[in-house]
């Protein structure tokens, strides 16, 4: 495996509090507003929490397994509508739901290439996200990231620490990957 940012990113739990210099934050701002979306729709919102008191409002949304995430500076709720974007008539593919991923992926990578930490999660009550950060009925929550510079493994509880410490592990190319047809 090579070092390039690609297999660099990972979704580690443990962060440093220290908070992130202003420009750092305005080059993932940058670098999310010019993630690609089909038609150019651009259906993502970004929230970024950091405001301690509105960070725990926000904290109290998420499962109990990722309480890991309240060390990370920031915290951050995406979210999109479906009226922000196309829907295939011959195919209801949601397309706001897949251009927000590209803009997720795009700070991902983003982060990691600034030596920063940003770990999805899935684990959080979506209704709770929203009344935490006002957000309005229409949006859908697609995920939240902890974002933050990378702390000490030892900081973790045990459980957790042991969830980072596994080995990487990715399916098969052929479980994935199939050539001129479908053949999984």
């Amino acid at each position: 495996m090579d070092d390039s940012i690609f297999f660099r990113r990972q979704s580690k739990r443990s962060y440093l509090p220290d908070p992130l210099p202003q420009d750092k934050l305005d080059r993932l701002y940058e670098i999310i507003q010019w993630s690609p979306s089909g038609s150019n729709s651009q259906p993502w919102r970004f929230i970024f929490v950091s405001e301690p008191s509105q960070k725990e409002r926000f904290m109290k949304a998420l499962a109990r397994g990722n309480q890991w995430a309240a060390a990370a500076p920031i915290l951050i709720a995406v979210c999109s509508r479906p009226s922000d974007d196309g829907v295939r008539d011959d195919d209801p593919v949601q397309y706001y739901s897949f251009n927000t991923g590209l803009a997720v992926m795009s700070l991902l990578l983003g982060a990691t290439d600034m030596d920063l930490l940003a770990h999805p999660m899935a684990g959080y009550d979506a209704k709770k996200v929203k009344e935490a950060l006002a957000i309005p009925d229409d949006y859908h929550v697609l995920c939240v990231i902890a974002l933050g510079y990378k702390g000490p493994i030892e900081s973790l509880d045990e459980r957790t620490r042991a969830k980072d410490e596994a080995p990487r592990t990715r399916k098969e190319l052929s479980e994935i990957i199939s050539l001129d047809r479908f053949e999984f």
